[in-house]
């Protein structure tokens, strides 16, 4: 949640600007671990920008060994995608980012509740806005379930439906919601095969299906 910065927090904590993110996890370890700090806690996102994000500590060292001093052994993410992000400083809360809590369950606590429109050069309003995000380093390519394509070396798919092709490294999900918890890590294992082209079959967008199809095509831009 977005929300005005008061003059107890350090502009350090939020690069400069007047409003800053607050946020409580629900996973055990994490609030032992704040608890255990007894401050506020500033957290930036635990990878290096631009790549698919962490659902692991594996892959937190990963990205991080040597950089950063400890990493907390806990268990794979519950969700797989970031968390929905909503700006509450204006007249009425604004999506900013899709996550698992969707604008239609926002709507029903907060009808007035909108979505971010973002404007081609404006400045990115959350984590996870930027044109280049969430990309491996293979390409990704956003299919409907009938594709079809000639050759399946150095490639991959991920999607709902059967891997028609003989791709190199597949992940059949047996649901959306198995498919967006699934696919950063598959990125990155795409990655450690010297995978050269991702297929990610395009989902319907409701439910977590929205927050997976943004992710979708953020990394194919990159």
């Amino acid at each position: 949640v977005v929300l005005p910065r008061s003059e107890r927090v350090p502009l350090i904590a939020t690069a400069g600007l007047d409003t800053i993110g607050v946020r409580m996890p629900r996973y055990l370890l994490a609030n032992e671990f704040l608890c255990a700090c007894g401050v506020p806690v500033v957290a930036p996102s635990a990878n290096l920008s631009g790549r698919p994000s962490p659902t692991t500590w594996q892959a937190v060292l990963e990205d991080l060994d040597r950089r950063i001093d400890c990493i907390l052994q806990g268990d794979p993410t519950e969700i797989g995608l970031e968390s929905t992000v909503v700006d509450c400083t204006g007249d009425v809360p604004m999506l900013l980012r899709q996550g698992a809590v969707s604008l239609a369950e926002l709507q029903s606590v907060v009808p007035e509740t909108i979505e971010y429109k973002q404007v081609r050069y404006d400045s990115p309003r959350s984590p996870g806005l930027k044109h280049r995000h969430y990309s491996p380093a293979a390409t990704v390519v956003i299919t409907d379930p009938k594709f079809e394509i000639s050759d399946g070396r150095s490639s991959a798919f991920i999607g709902i439906g059967k891997a028609e092709y003989p791709f190199e490294f597949a992940r059949e999900c047996a649901s959306v919601g198995e498919y967006a918890h699934s696919v950063f890590e598959f990125f990155r294992e795409c990655d450690r095969m010297g995978i050269r082209t991702i297929y990610c079959e395009s989902v319907p967008e409701t439910g977590i299906g929205a927050a997976l199809m943004d992710r979708l095509r953020r990394a194919a831009e990159g």
